[in-house]
C-alpha cells in the first residue's frame, strides 16, 4: 500500500497544532500542571515536520540538524512536563544530553541518511523510556486512569522508534528520502500522530482527575485544620452505626471543643483562635489510631468516633487527648509567643451491639455528657449515662 507522504505529513502538523492549542487554552500560570511544556512541546512537534516536508527545498541545516534537534526536544519537554505535573525533580541532564549530542550527531555523518535515523531513533526511544519510567515510579501517587494514556504512547513511541532503528540498521528498507512510502516511514509517522492524541488526552485527562481529586477533599475535609468536616463525619458515622447492628463490637463517641473559645477570640484575636484549633486538629491526628476517626463538626466542636471501643477505652482516650492539649501553647507566631495555655472539654457517648440510634441521637447523647463536663468546672472528661 502506498502512502502520499506530504499528506501524513499535514495530517502530523495539524494534530500536533491543533492539541498545543488545547493544552494552551487549558495552562494557568497559577497552576501550570505541565501544561505550558507540553504546550511547546507540541508546538515544536508541529514545527519539526513542518520542516521535513521543506526537505530538498530549504537548507539542510534547517530540515536535518534543526528538525531533528527539535524532534529530541520534544520528548525531554514532554518529560518535563511530567515532572512538574508529579511535583517531582531529577537532574536536568537525563533529561536533556540527547539534545546535546544529536546535532553533533547528525553534522558527523553526513552522508548517510541510515545512520542519521539510527542515531535519532535511538535517542528518541531513551527519552520514551526515560518518560515511561517517570510515569511509573509516581503511578500510585497519581489519581485516576489518564496516566495509562500517557504510558500506552510512551511504549508505543518505544516500539515504534526501535523498529525504525533496528530496520533502517539492518537495512529493511532504503531511506535515501524522508518522503519515501516505506514501510518504516508509513509506521513513523502514523504512530507519531497517534502519540501526540494519546498523551495528550492522557495529560488532559490527569489534570482533570487531579482537579476532582481535589474539589472532593475540599467538600468533604474542614479548609483551616484539614480534618473532615460534619458532612464527611455524619456520613463516617451512619455507616458504622449501621454496621454496630449487625457487629458484637461497642462504639465510642467523643464530643469535644476548645473551653472560653470566645473568650480567647474576644481577647487574643481570631488569628490565635484559628491557630488554637489547628493545634487541636494536630492532638487529634497524631493521638489517635489508624482506624479512628476525627472531624470537625463546626465552630470549635471536634466529633471523634472510636470503633470497637468500650467505655473504658474511650474514657483513656479521652484523658489521653485532654491531658495532650493542656500541655499546648497557642502562639500568633513565632516572633510574639502568648504563652497561653488551652483545654478541652469532652463528653463520651458508648453504643453498645445491636443499639439502633440515628446518628443525630448518638451525637446528641455525647453533646449532653459535654454539657455536664462543661457544667462541671470544663478541662474534664464526662461520660453519658
Amino acid at each position: 500500500m502506498q502512502t502520499h507522504m506530504p499528506t501524513m505529513f499535514l495530517m502530523v502538523i495539524v494534530v500536533s497544532l491543533t492539541m498545543a492549542s488545547c493544552t494552551a487554552a487549558l495552562w494557568r500560570r497559577q497552576q501550570p500542571e505541565g501544561l505550558g511544556y507540553w504546550t511547546l512541546a507540541l508546538t515544536l512537534h508541529g514545527v519539526t515536520f513542518i520542516l521535513y516536508s521543506l526537505r530538498g527545498v530549504a537548507p539542510d541545516y534547517l530540515t536535518v540538524v534543526l528538525a531533528n534537534l527539535l524532534l529530541i526536544c520534544v520528548f525531554s519537554l514532554f518529560s518535563e512536563a511530567m515532572l512538574q505535573f508529579q511535583q517531582q525533580r531529577m537532574h536536568r541532564l537525563w533529561l536533556w544530553w540527547p539534545a546535546l549530542v544529536v546535532a553533533p550527531a547528525v553534522l558527523l555523518t553526513p552522508d548517510s541518511q541510515a545512520a542519521r535515523v539510527v542515531v535519532v531513533a535511538v535517542l528518541s526511544v531513551y527519552q520514551a523510556t526515560l518518560l515511561l519510567t517517570i510515569m511509573l515510579r509516581h503511578r500510585a501517587r497519581t489519581v485516576g486512569r489518564g496516566q495509562y494514556f500517557v504510558m500506552a504512547a510512551a511504549l508505543l513511541g518505544i516500539a515504534t522508534m526501535s523498529y525504525r532503528a533496528i530496520g533502517t540498521a539492518l537495512g529493511m528498507a532504503p531511506m535515501l528520502q524522508i518522503t519515501s512510502s516505506t514501510p518504516i516511514q508509513m509506521a513513523t509517522y502514523l504512530v507519531s500522530c497517534i502519540v501526540m492524541i494519546l498523551a495528550s488526552m492522557g495529560l488532559v485527562l490527569m489534570t482533570k482527575e487531579r482537579t476532582d481529586a481535589q474539589n472532593r477533599t475540599l467538600a468533604m475535609h474542614d479548609e483551616l485544620t484539614g480534618l473532615p468536616n460534619r458532612r464527611y463525619s455524619m456520613e463516617v458515622l451512619n455507616r458504622l452505626l449501621a454496621a454496630l447492628n449487625r457487629g458484637r463490637q461497642p462504639l465510642s463517641l467523643l464530643m469535644l471543643d476548645i473551653d472560653h473559645f470566645k473568650r480567647i477570640n474576644d481577647n487574643h484575636g481570631h488569628l490565635v483562635g484559628d491557630r488554637a484549633l489547628k493545634q487541636l486538629a494536630g492532638a487529634l491526628r497524631s493521638r489517635l489510631r489508624t482506624q479512628d476517626h476525627a472531624g470537625r463538626l463546626g465552630g470549635e466542636e471536634f466529633l471523634v468516633i472510636l470503633p470497637n471501643t468500650s467505655a473504658a477505652g474511650a474514657r483513656e482516650v479521652a484523658e489521653t487527648l485532654r491531658r495532650s492539649v493542656e500541655q499546648l501553647t497557642s502562639d500568633i507566631n513565632e516572633h510574639s509567643p502568648l504563652n497561653m495555655t488551652i483545654s478541652i472539654s469532652i463528653g463520651i457517648c458508648t453504643l453498645q451491639p445491636k443499639t439502633q440510634l440515628s446518628p443525630l441521637d448518638a451525637i446528641e447523647l455525647a453533646d449532653q455528657a459535654l454539657y455536664r463536663a462543661k457544667q462541671n468546672g470544663r478541662n474534664r472528661v464526662e461520660a453519658a449515662a
